[in-house]
């Protein structure tokens, strides 16, 4: 059977109408020489087709489990139409950066249909600089953003005529399955959980033994593990509406940082959110006394596993949103995290293995119905203030039917309570930034985007006098243009104290 994990199901039952469970990259493509357009998707549906088989999720479709009795499946899907998965999205004139951004968004508002396999790739057209981009999507219930990885190394090439790849990943029994199969096979994961549970329990108690004595001794300490999180602007029940900012870091600066001040990577760009929440906020008087808690995603995935499913866990960590100097703000949110690794690791035997019970997802739909109905997110405290993650990309530049990757900017899912997600993703020599946010919290994404950048450049400022300049890529030249000349405008009206 290939009956969806607990953890990959969990995002079919969190799904709603306002909160589509979606992930996604926007990816600016640059076509092979003299290729029209209309040449050019026609010809990806065929390059797209020849590989479908190789990942599993492209040709499989959900299938619930009969009255619900345990997490669906996925099988093959005997319709599948590539012409309903790629297909191409006309960008506003003129064409620009920030028109890209706003369609990223207006997609990103829609679920994907549940009777096909739950992937598609919409090719925007009239892009100011005569390129094409992706905007790349599948449900978070078939893969991680690891798993996504996995999935690119075969849906693209290192060079601009490569072959289809010999092998895919391993896709599993995706027959329909009868209801005696079904119960089958809920009985036998119901055996191995309660199995599971016995073997696992001599390790729970010594888990929770190390961290009791964590929690009691100075010198070690839970971190923000259980640090409640500071009601903010930005920790609200959300509707469909998203808004969507991209950028980018270069990573030998961000390494550069990284080095200089004795962390890792992540570490730095933690404390970079963190600046750029400090600011934001400021600006509209809303900045908390107690530093904000950020919800991290950590891969459980073992280095030789290219399976396309959910192998994650999440850590809790402070940003010191509450520091002004940014190098120490560094120094807080490195010695944070280290914590919060640490108290991960030692807990790890106490986090759930694979839950199966009978009628699971039904509860579980119900609960998140109410919870959405009764807006809780407004009157109780939010588990994390936002969700950072951190993805590492491909070292070297892809092709997807002969067109070069020239961005792989990530597009990710805010939720209630947890209204903006930001999210890092490196390519080739750069650090791709995307900031997911429901309008209702964070209605102006550009800004938050801007902050990031420009706490990178105040810490760079600190730490050293040789700055390593903030390298752009033409398209995301031309939103900081366009900041410039509205920041003109402003300025014209009498608000540049305002905007400052």
């Amino acid at each position: 059977m290939n009956k969806l994990t607990a953890t990959d199901a969990s995002f079919i039952y969190a799904e709603t109408k306002d909160c589509p469970m979606s992930i996604a990259s926007l990816q600016y493509m640059q076509l092979p020489e003299n290729t029209p357009v209309e040449e050019f998707v026609s010809s990806l549906k065929q390059f797209i087709s020849k590989r479908a088989h190789l990942v599993p999720y492209l040709t499989s479709r959900l299938e619930h489990a009969s009255g619900n009795l345990d997490h669906p499946n996925w099988v093959k899907d005997t319709e599948f139409d590539i012409n309903n998965h790629i297909y191409t999205v006309a960008v506003p004139a003129p064409g620009g950066f920030r028109q890209v951004e706003q369609t990223v968004a207006r997609l990103h508002e829609q679920a994907l249909p549940r009777h096909q396999p739950l992937w598609d790739i919409a090719v925007l057209t009239g892009l100011a600089n005569g390129q094409v981009a992706y905007y790349n999507r599948a449900h978070h219930a078939c893969l991680d953003g690891v798993a996504a990885q996995a999935s690119y190394n075969i849906l693209m090439d290192q060079k601009p005529d490569g072959e289809v790849p010999a092998e895919g990943i391993p896709a599993g029994d995706r027959r329909t399955l009868s209801l005696a199969d079904q119960l089958t096979g809920l009985l036998t994961e119901m055996t191995k959980q309660g199995i599971n549970t016995v073997t696992r329990a001599p390790d729970q108690v010594s888990a929770m033994a190390r961290l009791l004595q964590r929690s009691i001794d100075p010198s070690k300490g839970l971190g923000s593990a259980l640090t409640a999180c500071p009601a903010t602007i930005i920790n609200r029940h959300i509707d469909q509406r998203r808004e969507f900012a991209a950028g980018e870091l270069p990573l030998s600066g961000v390494k550069h940082l990284a080095k200089h001040l004795n962390c890792t990577i992540n570490d730095v760009f933690l404390s970079l959110c963190g600046g750029a929440l400090r600011n934001y906020l400021t600006r509209q008087n809303a900045l908390p006394d107690k530093t904000l808690i950020a919800g991290c995603p950590v891969s459980l995935r073992s280095a030789n596993d290219a399976s396309t499913n959910n192998q994650v866990s999440m850590m809790r960590t402070a940003l010191g949103t509450d520091i002004e100097d940014p190098v120490e703000r560094v120094g807080y949110v490195a010695h944070q995290a280290r914590l919060a690794k640490a108290v991960l690791a030692e807990s790890a035997p106490l986090m759930s293995a694979d839950v199966h019970l009978p009628l699971f997802g039904s509860v579980a739909r119900g609960l998140q119905t109410t919870a959405a109905l009764m807006k809780w997110s407004e009157h109780t405290p939010p588990p994390v203030n936002v969700v950072i993650s951190n993805v590492p990309g491909p070292r070297v530049p892809l092709y997807s039917n002969g067109a070069r990757m020239l961005s792989h900017y990530p597009v990710s899912i805010p939720a209630h309570g947890a209204a903006l997600n930001i999210t890092v993703q490196s390519y080739v020599d750069q650090l791709f930034i995307g900031v997911t946010a429901a309008t209702r919290a964070v209605p102006d994404a550009d800004r938050l985007r801007n902050d990031i950048q420009d706490a990178y450049a105040a810490l760079h400022k600190a730490v050293s006098a040789d700055i390593v300049p903030l390298e752009i890529s033409k398209v995301t030249e031309e939103v900081l243009l366009k900041d410039l000349a509205d920041l003109a405008k402003m300025a014209g009206n009498g608000l540049t104290e305002q905007v400052a």
